[in-house]
């Protein structure tokens, strides 16, 4: 049995890199000695779209504080979580006699953490709404006995709801292989195992032959990866021997409740912390929360006599995630053999009662005490208006067969990188454009717009707007 389970892991960390088409032997060590999970975590911490994550909103956008968390200290936080999981997932399954290198798997689900809001647009959720409302406004649902006229950019009513559903973790997934390196298959080619493990949802935005998601499975909760990616996704899950249950819809990784985990783990009470630090909520409040969770650990002892708050806050944290790393552990080597097979569908977290009434005690005090604080909206909703106006200029200008002059001028603000497939690289724009199906030309846009930082999101809309001139 533990010979079927090794080979089993090691499928599941199969070193094969997306679009390459040479076999590479499992774990191949390089010069350096870094393993293929290495690679794919530096690749990942040099990315373009990963250093863009300084100035992307986790929940207060365009903070004037200097210590509030963006999206990027959020994924080296969660990716620093991640680690401690994998490793310690990794002993579990060793002293079953798995096969396994319990490094090599804090390596990989570090750098699926690392990657796991890689794709998220400016302004976070609301910024994911703005681009579902644009579309969802101009394009009505797709009939084929009823023609909605050229103007209409999709083929098949499945590309309209990639973009009516707009996804930051199926944008995530288009980045590591696809945009990244645009012009070889693949993208930068990162291995299955990682791109594998940061799909927490490996399905198409539409079902095959069902209109609802079900509810018990949390791997249909969203979807995971656009049409135009349709063919690399089924590369990465059929290599990495994902159980298909229905066409194009696999269940989960097993590290990627892991990767999860430690989002969820960060989500709660890193959250809460800075919501404390802002003064949303009261310290004593927030310090109270995050003890009740350490407090699971039988030794743990809170700062409570003659010390600032801050310091109790930081040891309160730091036992809070301590306990939250063992009980997810916990829960993963309980379940794991079902992950294996595809059968479970929970996350780690839920896996554990008491831990999930904790943090569900948790998240409803910040979200309504902190996400929902009044500058927090405002801002949003300012959001909204901004990445909706920049779809209003850019969308119709790369959509138009024959633009204007307004619209020639704005597709010269479009990086031409964008547009660029596997193959030769075009140094004509319109003729990079017009290759592309219109379908595919509005994902450059959403790709381009999506990529935006929150404070080069509003300083563009602002110039193109006229409301502010370039200096």
């Amino acid at each position: 049995m533990s010979n079927q389970r090794t080979e089993r892991w090691r499928q599941l960390l199969s070193a094969h890199r997306v679009g390459d088409k040479k076999d590479r032997p499992p774990q191949q060590d390089t010069p350096d000695e870094r393993t293929g999970f290495d690679k794919d975590y530096d690749r990942i911490v040099f990315s373009s779209a990963f250093r863009s994550l300084h100035d992307k909103t986790q929940v207060f956008p365009l903070s004037t504080s200097d210590y509030t968390r963006t999206r990027l200290t959020h994924s080296i936080e969660a990716s620093s979580v991640g680690r401690s999981l994998g490793q310690l997932a990794g002993r579990t399954l060793k002293a079953r006699g798995v096969e396994v290198e319990p490094a090599h798997l804090g390596t990989l689900v570090a750098a699926a953490c690392l990657a796991h809001d890689i794709g998220n647009p400016p302004f976070g959720h609301s910024g994911e709404a703005a681009i579902q409302h644009w579309v969802e406004k101009r394009y009505p649902r797709y009939e084929p006995e009823k023609p909605t006229g050229p103007a209409h950019p999709f083929a098949t009513e499945s590309e309209r709801q990639d973009l009516v559903r707009f996804e930051g973790n199926a944008q995530g997934f288009r980045i590591l292989v696809r945009l990244q390196s645009r012009n070889r298959d693949g993208g930068l080619r990162y291995t299955v195992a990682t791109v594998g493990a940061m799909s927490k949802y490996p399905r198409p935005s539409v079902l095959p032959g069902r209109r609802e998601k079900d509810k018990a499975r949390i791997s249909e909760k969203k979807f995971g990866y656009f049409q135009d990616d349709a063919q690399l996704a089924r590369e990465v899950y059929r290599t990495l021997g994902l159980t298909e249950r229905e066409p194009d819809v696999f269940s989960r990784h097993p590290l990627a409740f892991l990767v999860e985990a430690a989002d969820d783990i960060c989500y709660a009470l890193i959250d809460l912390e800075d919501s404390a630090k802002l003064g949303l909520i009261p310290m004593e409040e927030a310090c109270t929360l995050l003890e009740s969770v350490a407090a699971m650990q039988a030794n743990f002892r809170p700062l409570k006599e003659k010390v600032d708050w801050e310091s109790r806050l930081g040891v309160a944290r730091a036992g809070a995630v301590f306990v939250l790393i063992q009980e997810c552990v916990a829960a993963f080597e309980e379940n794991v053999e079902a992950m294996e097979a595809g059968r479970f569908e929970r996350s780690l977290v839920s896996a554990r009662p008491e831990v999930d009434r904790k943090l569900k005690v948790i998240t409803d005090i910040t979200r309504k005490k902190g996400y929902e604080s009044e500058r927090v909206l405002q801002i949003e909703a300012a959001g909204f208006k901004t990445l909706g106006g920049l779809l209003d200029m850019f969308a119709p200008a790369v959509l138009a067969d024959t633009p204007d002059r307004e619209q020639k001028k704005l597709r010269q603000l479009l990086p031409l990188e964008f547009f660029q497939r596997p193959g030769p690289y075009l140094e004509n724009r319109d003729e990079a454009i017009e290759r592309l199906t219109p379908y595919q030309r509005l994902l450059c846009v959403t790709d381009y717009v999506s990529a935006m930082t929150d404070g080069f999101a509003v300083e563009l809309y602002q110039r193109l707007s006229g409301i502010k001139l370039p200096e």
